[in-house]
C-alpha cells in the first residue's frame, strides 16, 4: 500500500481591515488569531493555549503553542510587522492529532479542502505558504537502503513539479 499524505504545513493569515499601527499588536492580529481558533474548532479540542513554549518561527515574536503537547504547532506574529501576518505552522504530528479528535469530536473526518472552508473569515485572507508531503510505503517489501543507493547512482530520479 502506497499513502501519501502531509508531512507539515504552514498557513498565513492577512488581516482584510485597514488599521492604525499600534492596532496591529493591541488587538488585531490577536483577533485574527481567536477566529482562527473558533473557526477550526481548535479551541474546543485542545487545551492550554498558551505563550510558547516552543522555538517560534524565524522572524517572528509573539507566539501561541498548546502548552507541553508532544507536537509542533504553533501561532505566532510579529509585533511591529503586521504585513508578515498571524503564521500557523503545523507539524505532521499535529495536524494528525487535530484530526484524529476532530473525527472523534463530530464523526466526520477532516481534510485540508475542508479544513480551508472551515477556517475561512471576513476577518482575514489566509494562504498557504508551504506544504511538505510525504508518500509511506507499507508492507511493500522496498529495501529503504537499496533504494537510498539506486538514488545516488544516478539508476533513480526524483522529480519534483513540472518536468
Amino acid at each position: 500500500m502506497i499513502k501519501p499524505d502531509i508531512d507539515q504545513f504552514t498557513l498565513v493569515l492577512q488581516s482584510t481591515d485597514e488599521f492604525d499601527f499600534d492596532d496591529w499588536r493591541d488587538y488585531v492580529a490577536k483577533n485574527m488569531i481567536s477566529t482562527f481558533l473558533v473557526n477550526s474548532k481548535m479551541h474546543k479540542l485542545f487545551d492550554n493555549l498558551g505563550e510558547a513554549d516552543i522555538k517560534l518561527p524565524e522572524g517572528y515574536t509573539v507566539g501561541y503553542s498548546f502548552i507541553n503537547s508532544p507536537f509542533y504547532f504553533c501561532i505566532a506574529y510579529h509585533e511591529a510587522f503586521s504585513k508578515m501576518g498571524v503564521i500557523i505552522k503545523f507539524s505532521a504530528y499535529s495536524w494528525h492529532e487535530y484530526r484524529k479528535r476532530y473525527i472523534e469530536e463530530y464523526n466526520e473526518p477532516l481534510h485540508l479542502h475542508n479544513f480551508f472552508k472551515m477556517i475561512e473569515s471576513d476577518d482575514y485572507q489566509f494562504r498557504l505558504s508551504r506544504i511538505d508531503m510525504c508518500c509511506d510505503f507499507i508492507n511493500e517489501n522496498i529495501s529503504i537502503a537499496k533504494l537510498k543507493r539506486s538514488i545516488e547512482e544516478g539508476r533513480t530520479e526524483l522529480r519534483y513539479g513540472k518536468y
